[in-house]
């Protein structure tokens, strides 16, 4: 993104699209618009939502909490809150119980750790060694695990880091070898569920000739998409920075997370009448407040997610029309785009984001009711199916329509009809190419994950750390590798992802730009659109 609020676009340079065809509609590209601040009033009711939020977790928290800290202090034996015989029967007890399962027994645990051990004193006098060496036993754990994470993060970051060069240098190669991989994969699968299950046997099949098809209609369009992976993770590596807006997303999805439980479990908890004493609730959840507050969850969580998404277009943006403010760890343009992501283009965010999350709200209900069994889950499963496809559906094209937001600064729906005119003139070489370079980013996000987990295991079992029996210990080591390394890898993964769709975008618009700042990447690019397109590019 440029500072001045002057269009990128040098009109005294054109460059043809090889892909467009004589006669068609003439492309419509994108314009640097004014700084202002866009769909204001969906960015002012998303702080509305949080102030709401904070005001029911200090309303209702406090009391929940009271009531766990006197039964503790009582001695405990209050019934299981979350027996389904306790009360809570229903859509909504099925919904209110799965909401409270972690926080209520989370808080019966911490009080009762401290309630409890004054009025059981003689008990651990008695039993002070063995106590002494549970407590190190512990203790021990809990350190064992911190290092198996920090090992795992310190050797996901330094593989990961390392696939962005490869990435670079072969681009084409782990294409072709992400969709050799996929056929092989299923093809192992299928000789897998031969000895298990007909059916899916007949699945297996089926994911066979699906992957083989794929990558024999695509296969032509590597050499081009190979250039656009190259081409933004380029720009990634230019602007590495941008590494900490992702794993500092992270950190705010955790936070978010932990924040959004206290609150929402009290508001449910006290809402409902419930006695965790009794084991009971005077009156099954309230379905409009569980509904709200779901969407209040996947509403921010997707306004974290992204806001990232919107920073690393404009970063790119910047990286494709003036490269002199992007190409540094921390560049300048790192910070502006992350600033105007915040203020400028927040509102735009939240609009989008709010669509996601009324649809994801409505899955995690309708799948609720289908699985407390009182019928219909034909049709529920069914609607579940139907409403899960229009989320993906939504997601993506908020993925495209974010990135014009970022590059551009486009209100969200100036960028959505920016969207159709880019799949109207583009159609699936817009789908393949970005579908080719995210098959490689989740190979590769598993493949560290999966190295993180043998490394593990490797020194779980060389340094004698046990988490329970001798296969629970295996199998735990290996996972906590994987998961660190799968989400770290994920997260640093998701700004090469981000800046695949914004390389896309801007060459339909700019590629004159690009052969002007890049000439070497855009040599590469004019080479794989001949390749693809050999008949039109004469």
């Amino acid at each position: 993104m440029n500072t001045s609020n002057q269009p990128y676009h040098n009109s005294t340079m054109e460059i043809a699209d090889p892909s467009r065809r004589p006669g068609e509609e003439t492309w419509t590209k994108g314009e640097q618009q004014p700084r202002k601040f866009n769909d204001v009033a969906f960015g002012l009711l998303f702080y509305m939502h949080l102030i709401g939020m904070v005001a029911c977790s200090a309303v209702y928290a406090p009391q929940m909490f009271r009531e766990m800290a006197n039964i503790a202090a009582n001695g405990g034996g209050g019934r299981d809150l979350l027996d389904s015989s306790s009360g809570m029967s229903g859509n909504n007890g099925l919904v209110t119980s799965r909401l409270m399962s972690w926080a209520v027994g989370a808080s019966q645990q911490l009080f009762a750790s401290s309630s409890m051990a004054k009025l059981s004193n003689r008990l651990l006098q008695e039993d002070e060694n063995d106590d002494y060496y549970n407590e190190g036993n512990e203790q021990d754990d809990f350190d064992e695990l911190l290092m198996l994470m920090s090992i795992a993060a310190i050797v996901s970051c330094i593989i990961s880091s390392l696939a962005l060069t490869v990435m670079i240098r072969h681009s084409r190669a782990m294409i072709v070898f992400s969709l050799v991989f996929n056929i092989i994969a299923s093809l192992v699968f299928t000789i897998g569920a031969l000895f298990v299950s007909p059916f899916g046997a007949i699945m297996g099949i089926m994911m066979v000739f699906f992957n083989a098809y794929f990558a024999y209609v695509v296969w032509g369009r590597i050499p081009f998409a190979a250039v656009n992976l190259k081409s933004a993770t380029s720009a990634v590596k230019a602007n590495l920075g941008l590494v900490f807006v992702a794993y500092s997303s992270l950190i705010t999805m955790f936070a978010w997370s932990a924040f959004w439980l206290v609150s929402a479990v009290p508001t449910i908890y006290i809402t409902s009448g419930c006695d965790a004493q009794a084991g009971a609730c005077e009156k099954e959840a309230n379905g409009l407040i569980v509904f709200a507050l779901l969407i209040s969850y996947y509403w921010t969580y997707q306004v974290i997610q992204n806001t990232v998404h919107v920073t690393v277009a404009g970063v790119v943006g910047t990286w494709w029309f003036v490269p002199t403010e992007a190409s540094s760890f921390c560049s300048k343009a790192i910070g502006e785009s992350y600033s105007r992501s915040l203020t400028y283009s927040f509102g735009s965010i939240c609009l989008g984001s709010l669509i996601v999350a009324v649809v994801e709200a409505l899955v995690h209900m309708v799948r609720n009711l289908r699985e407390s069994g009182d019928g219909g889950s034909v049709f529920l499963c069914i609607a579940e199916c139907i409403l899960s496809l229009l989320r993906d559906i939504i997601e993506y094209f908020n993925r495209w329509a974010f990135t014009y937001v970022g590059v551009y600064g486009y209100s969200f729906i100036e960028a959505g009809k920016n969207v159709t005119n880019l799949f109207k003139s583009r159609g699936w070489t817009t789908i393949i190419t970005d579908s080719l370079a995210q098959n490689v980013l989740t190979l590769v996000s598993v493949g560290v994950g999966l190295i993180t987990g043998i490394t593990c295991l490797i020194i779980s079992y060389t340094h004698g750390m046990v988490f329970g029996d001798e296969l629970g210990a295996s199998a735990a080591a290996f996972f906590i590798g994987f998961m660190t390394g799968l989400v770290l890898t994920n997260t640093l993964l998701s700004l090469v992802s981000a800046s695949v769709n914004t390389v896309i975008v801007c060459y339909a618009d700019a590629p004159a730009e690009f052969r002007v700042n890049h000439p070497k990447l855009s040599d590469d690019m004019q080479a794989g659109w001949a390749a693809a397109w050999p008949d039109q590019f004469q």
